[in-house]
């Protein structure tokens, strides 16, 4: 299992900047996704491997606070079925940097939040919401 988690590690290594591993916690930047409500903005993430890794899924959260349905604001927890329930030893870490945390910022859902108030708002104020995203960007790109 050590084999492969170095593996996936370097398979990381050569797509997402600003990475840095220590004893198989990895920090690492995440981009807000191109026609998402967080499109532009940068917010950095913990991915902790286990030693069940793959067999269990790595733990995910956000460092930095980001305004989402279904990412706690406080902790940084996500709520993401795929991480939480439906992991499989077919995925890697590349899944969850390339598909896993765009998905859930293209797509909240309100329906089972962590972050009940930016549901609500998400719901009844999409105009709002957008404003409270922005709110929390910590960098914004250039681009």
């Amino acid at each position: 299992m050590k084999e492969r988690i170095n593996r996936d590690i370097e398979r990381l290594k050569k797509i997402a900047p600003n990475i840095n591993v220590k004893n198989n916690v990895i920090l690492l930047d995440i981009t807000g996704p191109k026609d998402s409500h967080y499109e532009n903005g940068i917010w950095k993430i913990v991915i902790r491997i286990s030693k069940e890794y793959p067999f269990t899924s790595p733990s995910v959260g956000f460092i930095d606070k980001i305004y989402h349905p279904n990412i706690d604001l406080r902790s940084g927890t996500i709520c993401l079925n795929t991480l939480n329930e439906t992991w499989s030893p077919i995925y890697n870490l590349t899944h969850i940097y390339n598909i896993f945390i765009p998905q859930l910022l293209l797509y909240p859902n309100a329906k089972d939040p962590l972050n009940v108030e930016a549901a609500t708002l998400y719901e009844q104020n999409i105009d709002q919401f957008k404003k409270k995203v922005k709110d929390y960007f910590k960098f914004k790109s250039l681009n």
